[in-house]
């Protein structure tokens, strides 16, 4: 179970399994929070799609950066999604983020809504980096 509590207009604290956020004006803010849900929840599903092939996974990162639409309901429309193997874009490891994609259930949900553009990359995020790539800038 899940509690939320809020107090003097959009700042709340949200409390899960022994752990506590500030959420709103100041904290993390919905699509905050949905992205990590869905970062978390395509890697989980990419380290079991590779544990089956035999590969190995650690320090990855998984980025991600969402576009609303303009108009209401205002929906994701665009999700980029670049997953950060240490360096290794191979084709195994190419083909087991497409299976992940296709099994994960929150990038299956958004499929329905939003362009997905997930792909591997070889260069990591350096230290203090908010983002690797722009989708203002279009690069990537």
């Amino acid at each position: 179970m899940a509690l939320i509590r809020f107090d003097n207009g959009f700042h709340g604290i949200y409390k899960v399994k022994g752990q506590t956020l500030e959420i709103g004006t100041g904290g993390l803010e919905p699509y905050d929070m949905t992205y990590g849900a869905i970062g978390s929840c395509l890697f989980s599903t990419l380290l079991k799609v590779a544990e089956e092939q035999g590969i190995t996974l650690s320090g990855v990162e998984v980025l991600i950066e969402g576009r609303k639409r303009q108009s209401v309901p205002a929906m994701v429309e665009y999700l980029k999604i670049r997953v950060f193997a240490g360096g290794d874009t191979s084709e195994d490891l190419q083909s087991c983020l497409q299976e992940a994609c296709e099994k994960c259930s929150m990038v299956s949900t958004f499929a329905k809504v939003a362009e997905i553009d997930a792909k591997l990359s070889p260069v990591p995020l350096k230290d203090g980096a908010k983002t690797a790539c722009s989708l203002k800038r279009g690069e990537c």
